[in-house]
């Protein structure tokens, strides 16, 4: 079904287990036939691995575009955010409440930092996961930002997970919110889950976007997951097409059009 639809993969990772981790990963997209990605660097380690293959990127900017994970408790994130931006990456904004350890607290410094980069995209990790249960608050911050940045392009990367209907429900209106499927579509394939993952393909398929969230999960698993979503979805060629690849450049394609000049 996959086959003849060109893909991209708007959410995953470097695998830092491999030697060379950015080359790896294309050959992977290459094997996938993944076009596009989104490449997500939450953490420092990411950061650095992806800045000593700076040329690699270079020679490949047009499959890339950037998110770059911003920790109000990490000055370097900011450094680090800055250097990408004047090696001309013009990385988008990502939020990660729980592996940051953030608080509602923390949403006015965001949004005056989210100020000062006007039109970049921002991403919320929305991912319920682990024992941190005061820092699950991904639905709220994407909330929270979407209603003050009216004119921005806001990600719940993977739906609000545990919180899939809370997340769909609280942001029906809010038309500048996306949502991407990543490890949801994998993780919790033989659950309810799956349910309401289906149900909202078929109700909001113009705002859904694939992704993969690799290496958690291998790239042909995931697509064959979301695939199976799609048939039972019922969508259509046009349906099918968006969540996989026309959704993505709504939300990057102006940046996507800059890299690749």
């Amino acid at each position: 079904m996959l086959m003849d639809t060109s893909i991209i993969d708007a959410h995953l990772h470097l695998d830092l287990k491999e030697q060379n981790p950015l080359t790896s990963l294309l050959a992977k997209m290459d094997e996938e036939d993944i076009e596009k990605c989104v490449l997500i660097l939450n953490m420092p380690a990411e950061r650095k691995t992806f800045l000593k293959d700076i040329q690699v990127y270079n020679q490949n900017k047009g499959r890339f575009i950037i998110l770059s994970g911003i920790n109000v408790h990490d000055e370097s994130s900011i450094n680090e955010f800055e250097q990408l931006m004047n090696l001309d990456c013009t990385p988008g904004i990502k939020i990660h409440p729980r592996l940051f350890e953030l608080t509602l607290d923390d949403i006015p410094w965001y949004i005056d930092f989210c100020e000062k980069y006007p039109g970049l995209p921002i991403m919320i990790d929305s991912l319920f996961y682990g024992e941190m249960i005061e820092h699950h608050i991904g639905v709220e911050y994407g909330v929270h930002l979407a209603r003050h940045f009216k004119d921005r392009k806001i990600i719940m990367a993977h739906s609000g997970s545990l919180d899939f209907l809370k997340c769909m429900m609280a942001t029906r209106y809010l038309n500048n919110v996306y949502y991407d499927y990543s490890f949801i579509q994998s993780f919790f394939k033989n659950t309810s889950l799956r349910l309401d993952m289906v149900e909202f393909l078929r109700r909001t398929s113009f705002r859904i976007m694939y992704g993969s969230d690799y290496p958690s999960f291998k790239l042909a698993e995931c697509k064959n997951d979301f695939a199976a979503l799609i048939t039972e979805a019922g969508l259509s060629e046009k349906q099918t097409r968006d969540v996989l690849y026309n959704n993505a450049l709504e939300v990057y394609g102006d940046r996507l059009s800059f890299l690749e000049r």
